[in-house]
């Protein structure tokens, strides 16, 4: 700040790559601000399918940005198209600030999508656990300098979906 220096571009942000501190603002200066679904992440013994296809009906009822970005890539990527949304069949969970989750029940299917702890703390009354994979997925996303969203059904994680912002 006392050089004056101003990164206005991605471009000049990965030229700061030798600076010892970068400063960003939440403002959306330097970012589109919407972060967009670039990629799923099974556990083991999950397919890449089973874990598209419960991803894209846990985010079915998301009107937000990345939750219509995760619809479209599951369509993109895996060619999957959303079910019929069937009367008595389809409940929405909506996203709330309070629980950090959101999610559908599907023809009996619970399934969520959200942050590590509120997925935790939903799967573990209902007897499950987040094993160390999981938490490393979780780990690595946000190494990245992305969000990651654990995605599961029950008791059961799937996996983790990563949310990348946009650099302008």
């Amino acid at each position: 700040m006392r050089a004056n220096v101003i990164a206005t571009s991605g471009r000049a942000v990965e030229a700061a790559g030798d600076c010892d501190v970068l400063l960003l603002d939440q403002t959306g200066t330097i970012t589109f601000g919407n972060r967009q679904a670039s990629s799923l992440h099974a556990v083991a013994g999950v397919t890449q399918s089973q874990l598209a296809e419960a991803t894209l009906l846990a985010s079915l009822g998301d009107e937000t940005p990345e939750g219509k970005s995760i619809v479209a890539l599951v369509k993109r990527s895996f060619g999957i198209a959303p079910p019929a949304l069937e009367p008595g069949q389809f409940t929405i969970i909506p996203f709330t600030a309070q629980t950090r989750m959101s999610g559908v029940t599907h023809r009996g299917r619970e399934l969520r999508k959200g942050a590590l702890d509120a997925i935790r703390a939903w799967i573990v009354p209902q007897g499950g656990s987040v094993d160390n994979e999981v938490i490393a997925r979780v780990e690595e996303v946000a190494r990245r300098g992305a969000t990651p969203l654990v995605v599961a059904e029950g008791r059961r994680v799937l996996g983790v979906i990563e949310l990348k912002d946009v650099v302008k």
